[in-house]
């Protein structure tokens, strides 16, 4: 397996359509207090996928490192939709479930695992190329040299 690069994804209205249990502030980031409220098995299942999440399938995994990198504290109901869908990465980047990075912005909290990310020596010199859907992700991507597009975008030209 030779990498050439490494394409990471949100999840939440980048490659799922989560709208009808994913609350959000002005900005454009996740309402945390509200989320967890919403968050269990029958709402989850009820979640679709985007256009995006056909290209997030159709990746060579031989040559791209697939990465799903999201605000959410992923339980086994998440993980149990990514199998129904077929939506497999090398790597899940996420929030841990003890709400420890809960305070933590999310734009600030994916900056941080994707640092770590690209300081391992088999990412060094690699293109880092992300979708989210959130502003001050993409801002906070774009300062450390990070591609990112917006997701709702992609998405938007992908249903055209």
């Amino acid at each position: 397996m030779t990498i050439k690069r490494v394409v990471v994804f949100d999840l939440d209205e980048t490659i799922i359509d989560s709208a009808h249990r994913t609350p959000s502030k002005a900005d454009g980031t996740l309402d945390l207090d509200k989320y967890f409220e919403l968050k269990n098995r029958d709402s989850i299942m009820r979640d679709s996928l985007l256009p995006l999440a056909a290209f997030f399938k159709a990746l060579d995994r031989s040559e791209n490192y697939v990465v799903i990198c999201t605000a959410r504290a992923m339980n086994q109901d998440d993980y149990d939709f990514l199998d129904a869908h077929n939506l497999h990465a090398h790597k899940i980047l996420c929030r841990p479930l003890d709400g420890s990075e809960n305070h933590i912005r999310d734009g600030q909290l994916k900056r941080r695992k994707i640092q770590r990310l690209r300081n391992l020596r088999q990412f060094h010199g690699k293109p880092f190329v992300m979708f989210d859907d959130a502003t001050p992700v993409i801002r906070e991507m774009r300062q450390i040299g990070v591609t990112c597009l917006n997701a709702v975008k992609v998405n938007q030209r992908l249903e055209a």
